[in-house]
């Protein structure tokens, strides 16, 4: 056979290149809205169809898919869901657009394979969807749970004060990685067929063997103490306590929990979660992060204290607003986490004697907010008196407020002496007092202001609980039940009557004090509080020793003709006569400061009667 020239040859070349040009851009050019022959989806074919016709098409096998049921064949039982149910959502419009980029490639030898490939070659075009995961794992397991028996892990539990190995058990599940490949399958060729499930057998991940080591874990954890410190407070974590807060996972897992051990009345049992790892996973204790998080934090709630900063407002020369500094803490709960971590897996540690460990809390100091406060070393409080009048009348207790009003939000500079007199100023009717039984010329009368020594008498407390120098106090001449109530002994008490008899203590603190009151009318309660700085005073109060007990005078009973006839009204109320003595000591350090004695001399006080005769 005779060669061909070379000169044929090239001519040869130029016609076939020619003629795959013109094919191929005869092609692109024909199927350029058409889709590509040989092109099927599911059982439909939409070779050489226009664009738009394609998209019917698809939609209309999409559609008709997505309403037909998914049925599941089990052991000779038909189980029905639909694709909703399973989370999943067929997607036409991508489907499409697969459809639509088919022999149009950038790459123009892709085009020429593609083409060529078409003429021989059936392309199955793969519906695209979308699969919420959580939704398909849901409905599978709510319709099929009732066709398996779960594996279930060895287990330990505490039973009448011991451990007891609970052993495991093979299930039998549903393959559910084969029921997901066929629904798969049925989704890409947009088939309806029954999903034949497979029944395997469901080994459990933890064997007996592996709970024995791990009981003999829990015992030797049983036996350890830990004792959580702060100041007074304290908190155990020991026995079932103890317990209850471990965890046991896989040397090499460490994002869940592999075993949880829970408190279930009176006993606690390990569950688990299969892991599928190989070779047999080896056990390490371990504290439940959530449970320890939950009791480190009730703690804090105990020890925890919002920061309060100081607040003080004057107004014509007194405070009108005042808010006392009050210092923040906060437990670091990420450290006592640390701390009781590492306590309780110490191998150094000697588990027969408790573990303590003190709490990291942290300080938070208070700010000043106001004039005069840092100045003024008004910071916090120094002192405190409380009384009661339970069983006063109306106009008293008008008193008690109106006097206990007046001297609120006085400050004492230091070395100022105190006086009550001044402080609370004139007591009638002209500044607003009304009319209550006092002692006045050996009698109770009423008269203005009755009730003002239940004020003086609670400064008097505050004062004596403040560590500070007392410079005049005075008894009442007899004594008066109200300064004896919430368990007070005779003796704690003074009295004042402008201008005569006053109450006076001085500030040898070298910052200024405040006088703060409070009423609870509620409660019958009077309440003196002083704010300053504290330096560190020690006060010791004894318990007043009462002695010289006497009786009081038979009740005596006088004519009243202002009175009708045949009326008798009580003005003065009887009360034993006795000797009061309690001592007060103040110290500074190892110093002595003050040291005073105070003695009431109270005398016997008879009841007294007015009959009527007009």
């Amino acid at each position: 056979m005779q060669a061909l020239s070379k000169k044929t040859l090239t001519a040869l070349v130029i016609i076939l290149g020619t003629f795959f040009v013109i094919l191929f851009g005869t092609l692109n050019y024909y199927f350029v809205n058409r889709t590509a022959p040989n092109v099927r989806i599911g059982n439909v074919s939409l070779a050489n169809k226009k664009i738009s016709d394609s998209h019917e098409l698809i939609a209309a096998e999409t559609n008709t898919f997505s309403h037909s049921p998914v049925i599941f064949y089990i052991e000779g039982v038909t189980v029905e869901s639909d694709l909703q149910s399973l989370g999943i959502k067929m997607n036409e419009g991508e489907t499409l657009e697969i459809v639509k980029r088919l022999g149009k490639s950038p790459d123009s030898w892709k085009n020429v394979v593609f083409w060529l490939e078409s003429l021989f070659i059936s392309r199955q075009i793969s519906p695209q969807y979308s699969l919420d995961i959580s939704k398909f794992t849901e409905t599978t397991g709510a319709i099929l749970s009732e066709f398996e028996t779960q594996y279930r892990d060895a287990a330990i539990t505490f039973k009448n004060g011991a451990f007891e190995i609970q052993k495991e058990q093979t299930g039998i599940v549903i393959n559910r990685e084969k029921m997901a490949n066929d629904i798969k399958k049925n989704i890409q060729s947009l088939s309806n067929s029954p999903v034949n499930l497979q029944m395997v057998s469901a080994e459990p991940a933890i064997k007996t063997s592996q709970a024995q080591r791990v009981l003999e874990k829990i015992t030797d954890f049983e036996k350890r103490n830990i004792a959580l410190v702060n100041n007074n407070q304290k908190w155990q974590i020991s026995g079932k306590n103890l317990a209850d807060m471990l965890e046991f996972q896989p040397e090499n897992q460490l994002a869940a929990p592999y075993i949880k051990v829970s408190l279930v009345s009176d006993a606690f049992v390990i569950k688990s979660t299969r892991l599928a790892i190989d070779p047999e996973p080896q056990l390490r204790v371990i504290l439940s992060s959530n449970k320890i998080d939950a009791f480190v934090e009730s703690i804090s709630e105990a020890i925890d204290i919002k920061t309060i900063n100081a607040k003080l407002r004057f107004e014509g020369g007194k405070v009108v607003e005042f808010t006392p500094a009050q210092d923040g803490q906060e437990l670091d709960i990420a450290k006592t986490n640390k701390l009781i971590y590492e306590s309780l897996f110490d191998s150094d540690q000697d588990f027969a004697k408790t573990i303590t460990i003190t709490l990291p809390v942290s300080t938070t100091r208070a700010k000043v907010e106001g004039d005069g406060v840092g100045n003024l070393g008004i910071r916090e409080l120094v002192g405190r008196g409380i009384s009661y009048f339970s069983g006063s009348i109306a106009n008293r207790i008008h008193n008690i407020s109106l006097g206990a009003g007046r001297i609120s939000g006085t400050i004492v500079a230091p070395g100022e002496v105190f006086s009550f007199n001044n402080s609370v100023g004139e007591v009638s009717a002209a500044t607003g007092y009304r009319q209550a039984y006092v002692i006045s010329s050996g009698k109770t009368v009423l008269d203005d202001g009755g009730g003002i020594c239940q004020v003086s008498t609670t400064v008097f407390r505050a004062a004596l609980d403040a560590g500070l120098p007392i410079v005049k106090r005075t008894a009442h001449s007899y004594r008066v039940g109200y300064y004896e109530q919430g368990g007070y002994k005779p003796g704690i008490d003074a009295t004042v009557f402008a201008p005569a008899v006053d109450f006076q203590f001085k500030n040898d603190t070298e910052h200024h004090v405040l006088v703060q009151t409070v009423v609870d009318r509620a409660n019958a309660k009077l309440q003196v509080d002083f704010y300053g700085t504290g330096d560190d005073r020690k006060v010791e109060i004894s318990q007043p020793v009462v002695s010289n007990i006497t009786p009081a005078p038979a009740d005596r009973y006088q004519d009243d003709p202002t009175l009708p006839k045949g009326t008798v009204k009580q003005v003065d109320f009887s009360a034993q006569g006795a000797i009061s003595v309690f001592t007060r000591k103040v110290y500074k350090g190892d110093k002595l400061l003050i040291d005073d004695v105070f003695k009431s001399n109270y005398r016997p006080w008879q009841a007294v009667f007015l009959v009527g005769t007009g």
